[in-house]
C-alpha cells in the first residue's frame, strides 16, 4: 500500500514545505520518507530544543539525506517568545504546492497569508488534545476552518480538531514513532552486555525503566510513591529514571527519606544512541505523565519488548492493549498502581506474555505505515477545492 501511494503522490511530485520544531531525532525518519516520495523541503524553527539542548543535532542530520534549512527568529522579550516572520520569504522562494506546518502559533498564521496569496495547500500537524491548554480556542477553530487538511499524532487529537471543527475525513492520524525496526536491532545488540550494566548499576530483580523529564507533571513522584507503598513485593525490584530535571532534587530527596535509594538509580542524561542500552537492561517501562501530546519513548519501549505501564493521560495510549502488552491507569490511583507493579514483580508467565505482546503490536506501528498517512493528507488537500 505504501508503494503504491508513494507512486500515485510522486506522479505528481507535488512540492511541499514541511514547517517543523526543532528536529526531533526519533521523528526524522519519518520526514526522510516523506521527502523520498515528495519534493520536500524541511524548515526547522530552531536547531536545538530549550529541552533538549544537548542533542548532537549535526550529527544525527547527517545520517539523512532530506534537505532543510533552519529559520531565524526575533525575540520578543516582553513575551518571552520568537517570531518568525521570515518563513513567508522562504515559502516565496522555495513556492510550494501544499504547506505542512506545526500547531497553532504564528508560524503557522504566516504559512495560511503565504498559501492564500499564491494559492497554495495548507495542512496542519498537531499533537493537542482536550487536555491541553484551553486558550486561544478562537484563533485555533479560526486557523482549522480555513485549512486543507490536518495530521494527528493520536486518536484523541484527532478528536479535539474535530472539535475544533475539522471535518473527520480531512484528519489523518501519523503517531509519532522512531525507526522501529532499527531500534530494535539496536535493542537486541545490547542485550548481549544487559548483565554488564545491571551489575554497574547495582540494580536487582525485576527493572522498571522510566526515560524522560524530571518535571512535575510527568509523574516520576506518582511511580515513586506506587513503588514505595508495597515495600515486601518491590524490596526485590528496582526503577531505573534516564533524565534530568528541576524536579530531580525532590525525586531524590523522597527517595532518601522512604529508604528507596538503593533500589533507585538516578541514571542521568543520556544522548539517543545512548537509550537502547537501559532498554535492554529493563523489564517493564512506566510512562506515568499527567500531560503528554504523546510519548515516542513508548513505541521505543514496545519495539524494545517491553510491556508498557502508560499513563491514560498519554495519548500514546493508543498503542496500549490492556493486558496484551501493557496497562493504560490514571497514576494518581496509587493502589491501583502499585497492584500492577506488585503482579509484575511476582508473575513471570504474566511479565513474558506481555513482553511477546509487545513485540508483536509495534510491528503494526511502522516509519512506512505513518508517512503514507502524511501522503495521504497530502493527496487529500491536493484534491481539496475551496
Amino acid at each position: 500500500m505504501f508503494n503504491t501511494l508513494c507512486s500515485k503522490v510522486s506522479e505528481r511530485k507535488p512540492k511541499v514545505a514541511i514547517i517543523y520544531p526543532p528536529p526531533y531525532p526519533a521523528r526524522l525518519p519519518i520526514l526522510d520518507l516523506i521527502c523520498k516520495n515528495t519534493d520536500s523541503v524541511v524548515l526547522f524553527f530552531a536547531k536545538h530544543s530549550l529541552l533538549h539542548p544537548d542533542w548532537e543535532i549535526d550529527r544525527i542530520l547527517k545520517q539523512f539525506q532530506f534537505r532543510y534549512r533552519f529559520i531565524p527568529g526575533i525575540r520578543l522579550k516582553r513575551r518571552g517568545m520568537y517570531i518568525r516572520p521570515l518563513v513567508l520569504w522562504y515559502l516565496w522562494r522555495y513556492k510550494p504546492y501544499a504547506i505542512i506546518t506545526s500547531e497553532f502559533n504564528l508560524q503557522t498564521l504566516f504559512a495560511l497569508i503565504y498559501a492564500r496569496l499564491f494559492r497554495s495547500k495548507i495542512l496542519i500537524q498537531s499533537e493537542l488534545t482536550r487536555h491541553t491548554n484551553g486558550r486561544h480556542r478562537a484563533f485555533r477553530k479560526w486557523l482549522v476552518r480555513n485549512c486543507d487538511g490536518f495530521i494527528a499524532c493520536s486518536s484523541e487529537t484527532k478528536k479535539y480538531l474535530c472539535d475544533l471543527d475539522a471535518k473527520p475525513e480531512a484528519v489523518f492520524i501519523s503517531f509519532q514513532i522512531p525507526d522501529v525496526l532499527s531500534w530494535k536491532l539496536l535493542v537486541e545488540k545490547e542485550k548481549k552486555s544487559r548483565d554488564i550494566l545491571r551489575t554497574e548499576l547495582g540494580l536487582k530483580g525485576k527493572v522498571f525503566l522510566y526515560v524522560g523529564r524530571m518535571e512535575p507533571f510527568k509523574g516520576v513522584h506518582l511511580l515513586l510513591k506506587a513503588f514505595q507503598s508495597d515495600t515486601r513485593v518491590m524490596q526485590g525490584a528496582s526503577i531505573v529514571l534516564v533524565g534530568s530535571g528541576p524536579e530531580e532534587g525532590k525525586l531524590r530527596e523522597y527517595c532518601e527519606q522512604n529508604n528507596l535509594s538503593d533500589r533507585v538509580i538516578f541514571a542521568g542524561y543520556k544522548q539517543l544512541g545512548e537509550l537502547p542500552r537501559y532498554y535492554a537492561a529493563a523489564d517493564i517501562f512506566v510512562f506515568p505523565t499527567l500531560w503528554e501530546p504523546f510519548g515516542i519513548v513508548v513505541s521505543e519501549a514496545l519495539a524494545s519488548g517491553l510491556p508498557v505501564i502508560c499513563s491514560s493521560f498519554a495519548a500514546a495510549a493508543d498503542l496500549i492493549q490492556e493486558g496484551e502488552n501493557g496497562y493504560i491507569l490514571d497514576p494518581r490511583d496509587t493502589e491501583k498502581f502499585a497492584a500492577i507493579l506488585s503482579s509484575l514483580v511476582m508473575n513471570d508467565d504474566l511479565l513474558e506474555s506481555l513482553k511477546q505482546g509487545a513485540l508483536e503490536s509495534i510491528e503494526n506501528f511502522t516509519v512506512e505505515k505513518n508517512a503514507e498517512q502524511f501522503l495521504r493528507a497530502i493527496a487529500f488537500a491536493m484534491g481539496t477545492t475551496r
